[in-house]
């Protein structure tokens, strides 16, 4: 019976999901930043979801990071990739945010990466700015669909993360 009992306990605890690091984010005098404009939406309503969206990708970097550390970042200043731009289609003017060669996005933030027990493993200030851009290198202007929504801006986090914290 006890074999059982432990079998199973044992199972359980392969069964229960690790715990990964945790992010937490804070958006400091966002008003400031130097470019994050809506397009066709409210400016509220899409700095709300600009912000979560963000929150969500340093959560999942943060997933990578050992049981129980949790990374701290405070963001100082955002230019997402491209320009909010007038674009006559269909007879009617809408804003659209178009991406060009030379429209990198860039990322200005402090962090600090905490072991579970709040002892600092890490810290320092970031200038982050994506180079890595589709068509580089051609005369190309993409619009930037909801779906592409800060596809320049993970990859560029993604890049910084790795080169941080995972080599």
């Amino acid at each position: 019976m006890n074999r059982i009992i432990a079998v199973l306990m044992l199972g359980l605890a392969f069964a229960m999901p690790a715990q990964a690091g945790e992010a937490s984010v804070t958006w400091e005098n966002p008003d400031s930043y130097r470019d994050i404009r809506a397009a066709e939406e409210l400016q509220s309503r899409f700095e709300e979801r600009v912000f979560a969206e963000f929150e969500r990708h340093f959560a999942e970097l943060a997933g990578k990071l050992p049981d129980g550390q949790k990374l701290h970042i405070t963001v100082t200043n955002l230019d997402l990739a491209g320009e909010v731009l007038p674009n006559q289609f269909g007879g009617s003017m809408n804003m659209v945010r178009v991406v060009r060669n030379s429209d990198f996005p860039s990322m200005e933030f402090n962090y600090r990466l905490e072991s579970a027990s709040g002892e600092t493993l890490a810290s320092g200030q970031e200038r982050l700015r994506g180079r890595d851009m589709p068509g580089q290198g051609s005369s190309y202007i993409q619009g930037r669909s909801q779906h592409e929504m800060l596809d320049y801006e993970r990859a560029m986090l993604d890049r910084w993360f790795y080169f941080r914290f995972e080599q």
